[in-house]
């Protein structure tokens, strides 16, 4: 196997990406982590697998996270996550001589929606959707009451800093549980995702309480005809699983597959083994 370390332009940044090459011919899966995260967070645990059943795989940090550079530091904003997945995709087709019928596309939670959209506009080999942001709006409701006008008064202030090219930062996650990541787990359950000597960045501009409520891959999942798993997270803090289950019913194309767990033991025994078995069978049926 052979590892490469890529640099992809967009706009004016460049996506760092890492490449695991099998070079025996068998699909790329495309990975990227969600709200907040980068790909030293946890991804390996199933990039492992891919490698081990053969795939061929490139995990990348969208604009701004990790080594990828971009006009802010941590911003999470759909529209420029979207064309960072383009870019890559692109990317991939140019060097390697491939067709959207060569590329799986992983995604988890925030980019679990990315994928989702993505399928909505071209078909691709596959989807693998885990624990999926599919309705901001439904999400909002979850979020604590007592924070929720501070929150968006964080989120005015960051707006406003944008004007001049700078971002007000808020808490991807906090024990007090003020931050984007508002669940009850949510704190121990990301801080179970970075290694003991990793330096994660808990900050991201805070603009996004704003704009994600009208994110909602749910109103476009019917226009995927994209062979799709969709895994649920029963326990999910974050997502409202009456959502996701709605979401996997809109289109003949999704499979569904849902565990009775929390929002972050996707990447956590015993629900990984299951859960990367179930996306094994998946691709098999392909």
């Amino acid at each position: 196997m052979q590892i490469k370390n890529v640099f992809i332009p967009v706009e004016s940044f460049q996506i760092q990406a890492d490449l695991y090459l099998n070079h025996n011919g068998l699909p790329f899966v495309i990975m990227a982590h969600g709200l907040g995260g980068d790909k030293s967070c946890a991804l390996d645990r199933y990039i492992k697998s891919y490698l081990e059943h053969g795939y061929n795989v490139c995990c990348f940090d969208h604009r701004g996270f990790g080594k990828s550079s971009g006009k802010y530091k941590n911003l999470v904003d759909k529209n420029s996550q979207l064309k960072d997945w383009k870019a890559v995709i692109q990317y991939l087709k140019d060097e390697f001589n491939l067709t959207e019928q060569d590329l799986i596309l992983w995604g988890y939670s925030f980019s679990g929606g990315h994928v989702l959209t993505l399928a909505s506009e071209q078909n691709y080999r596959a989807i693998i959707a885990n624990f999926p942001h599919v309705d901001g709006l439904a999400s909002l409701f979850k979020y604590p009451l007592q924070y929720l006008l501070p929150a968006a008064f964080l989120a005015l202030t960051d707006m406003c800093y944008r004007l001049f090219g700078k971002a007000k930062n808020m808490s991807v996650v906090s024990k007090k549980r003020f931050a984007v990541l508002s669940g009850k787990d949510c704190y121990d359950g990301y801080y179970s995702l970075i290694s003991e000597n990793q330096d994660w960045d808990n900050q991201i501009p805070a603009r996004i309480i704003l704009t994600i409520p009208f994110y909602r891959p749910i109103a476009i999942s019917h226009r995927i005809k994209t062979p799709t798993l969709i895994v649920g997270a029963k326990q999910d803090s974050l997502i409202p699983i009456s959502r996701t289950r709605k979401t996997a019913q809109q289109s003949e194309y999704i499979k569904y597959f849902e565990e009775d767990c929390g929002h972050f033991d996707l990447f956590h025994l015993p629900f990984i083994n299951r859960i990367q078995s179930e996306h094994s069978t998946f691709l098999q049926q392909l």
